[in-house]
C-alpha cells in the first residue's frame, strides 16, 4: 500500500529546508512524494535526499509553461528519479480557445511521454466544472487530448457539488483515471479538513479505485495546528480507510 504526500502540503517547510521536509514526510509514514517544485535542487541532489529517507517519487506537478518550453528537461528529471507521471495542476478554463490551446500542448507531450514509458496527467480543481456552452471544461479538455490522463482530486470534485464516487466511474471504465489526490472536505461546509474527519467515503473510493492500481496522494492545504501533526493525521486516516 503506497501513500504519497504532495509536498505542497508542507511547502513552508520545503522552502526553508527541503531535506528536512522529506524527513518529516518519512517520519509521518509516507513512502513516496509528489513534487510541487524542486526548490533549486537538481535531479541528482533530489535523488540522494529521497534515498536517504527511503522515499520514492511518484509524480510531479508542473505548470503549462513547463510542458510548452521545458518538457524534455522534465522528462530527464523524471528518469533520474524513476517516476512516470508528469502532471499539470491547473489551467485557465474560461474559454474554449484557452482549453484548446492547452489540450494541443498536453496531447503533444503525452505522445512524447509514451516513448519514455511516462504519462501526462491533469489535476482538477473546481473551476473545470463551471460549464462552457453547456459542457464541463474538463470534458472538453479530455476530448481534445485523448492521451491525457486524469489525476482526480476528490476534495475539489465534492467542492464543485459532485459525488466523487459516481463522477469517477466513467473515467475508470474508460481507463482515463490514473491517480487519486486524497483530500478531505468538511461534513458541512467546504473547508479542507483532515482525512477521516469529513464526508468523503474513502473506503468506498478505495474499493472502486484499489490502491494497488492507483497511487493515492495526500494533499492538505488547511491546518488546525502543527503541519506535521496534520500530515500524520491524514496518513493515519487514509491508511485506515483503504481496502
Amino acid at each position: 500500500m503506497n501513500i504519497a504526500l504532495q509536498l505542497y502540503s508542507i511547502k513552508e517547510d520545503a522552502e526553508v529546508d527541503f531535506n528536512n521536509a522529506l524527513a518529516l514526510t518519512a517520519k509521518a509514514g509516507y513512502d513516496s512524494v509528489e513534487f510541487a517544485g524542486y526548490f533549486g535542487h537538481n535531479a541528482g541532489q533530489m535523488k540522494a535526499m529521497l534515498d536517504a529517507h527511503n522515499l520514492k517519487a511518484v509524480s510531479t506537478h508542473i505548470g503549462l509553461d513547463r510542458f510548452k518550453n521545458a518538457f524534455d528537461e522534465e522528462v530527464a528529471f523524471a528518469k533520474t528519479l524513476g517516476y512516470k507521471y508528469l502532471t499539470c495542476p491547473a489551467i485557465y478554463c474560461d474559454s474554449i480557445e484557452r482549453i484548446t490551446a492547452a489540450a494541443e500542448v498536453f496531447e503533444d507531450c503525452a505522445k512524447k511521454a509514451k516513448e519514455h514509458g511516462m504519462i501526462v496527467a491533469y489535476h482538477n480543481h473546481a473551476h473545470e466544472f463551471e460549464k462552457l456552452d453547456g459542457r464541463y471544461p474538463l470534458d472538453i479538455l479530455f476530448e481534445l487530448a485523448p492521451n491525457l490522463k486524469f489525476q482526480a482530486d476528490v476534495f475539489w470534485l465534492a467542492y464543485a457539488g459532485l459525488d466523487p464516487i459516481e463522477f469517477l466511474k466513467p473515467y475508470i471504465e474508460s481507463g482515463r483515471l490514473c491517480m487519486i489526490h486524497a483530500k478531505e472536505i468538511a461534513k458541512s461546509g467546504k473547508e479542507n479538513v483532515y482525512i477521516g474527519q469529513g464526508r468523503i467515503d474513502f473506503r468506498a473510493l478505495s474499493a472502486l479505485c484499489p490502491p494497488s492500481q492507483y497511487p493515492y496522494i495526500v494533499e492538505q492545504e488547511e491546518y488546525t495546528g502543527d503541519r506535521f501533526e496534520g500530515i500524520c493525521e491524514c496518513f493515519k486516516g487514509l491508511k485506515a480507510a483503504l481496502v
